[in-house]
């Protein structure tokens, strides 16, 4: 499998409507490509910011797509006419870590969260393995703990980025409420400070985003029962 990671800059005031063009339009012309979406995020506090995910079953469904972006008429048009909704758009080739749930595990499992918190940490150069692997055997156990789960860890393989960074995407509740929940239980774990400080060794720097799971067609989304609450707000 590869993963395909963009990071979207919004006009103001037309996210809801390129969510809409979004389901009804790209999404599926791409899926006869073999393009499937994993996640469509809204970025926490920086409001323009979009994120997306999406699977591939190997190289050659890239290029297929990189041939449907250059040569389709359909995806020409959806060019021209997507400027009204996105100025700029950064693309990360990603291959999965061997215990990084597929797209199909996640539709079967219970990965649903209002919240996810997004991670991006900027390896040393000869240690992604060795921090991938630590993610798996020890924070994946401790981040459990405090109520978290494990939706996607990723290495880059190829786009606009450092050959060493590492994503990895992870629950992080369904209220505000249960976020600080977490958060505090984490804080008070000392196996967070052990972790942090090993995880030096391996890391120069990482950053954090929140992601929030308002799309409805995305299969990493918020509970049907709380986005349903949410729409029924947006509408009244």
């Amino acid at each position: 499998m590869l993963y395909l990671h963009e990071t979207l800059t919004i006009v103001p005031w037309t996210e809801d409507e390129f969510w809409h063009v979004m389901e009804t339009d790209y999404v599926p012309q791409v899926e006869k490509i073999g393009l499937r979406l994993v996640g469509m995020f809204k970025v926490g506090i920086i409001y323009s910011e979009n994120i997306a995910l999406w699977e591939l079953d190997d190289w050659a469904a890239l290029d297929r797509l990189r041939k449907f972006q250059d040569k389709d008429l359909w995806m020409k048009t959806w060019k021209l006419e997507s400027i009204r909704y996105r100025t700029d758009c950064v693309g990360r080739v990603l291959e999965p870590a061997p215990f990084s749930p597929t797209l199909a595990q996640i539709n079967k499992g219970d990965y649903k969260s209002t919240f996810y918190l997004h991670c991006m940490a900027r390896v040393f150069p000869g240690k992604v393995n060795e921090y991938m692997n630590a993610i798996k055997k020890e924070l994946v156990p401790i981040a459990k703990n405090w109520g978290m789960q494990l939706a996607g860890c990723y290495q880059v393989a190829a786009g606009e980025a450092d050959s060493n960074e590492v994503f990895s995407i992870w629950t992080a509740g369904d209220m505000i409420a249960a976020w600080g929940a977490i958060r505090d239980t984490a804080r008070k774990d000392p196996a967070l400070k052990r972790w942090e400080a090993k995880a030096g060794v391996w890391r120069n720097d990482v950053t954090y985003k929140f992601l929030l799971g308002l799309v409805s067609f995305s299969p990493l989304r918020m509970k049907p029962e709380l986005l349903e609450a949410v729409q029924l707000m947006k509408k009244g």
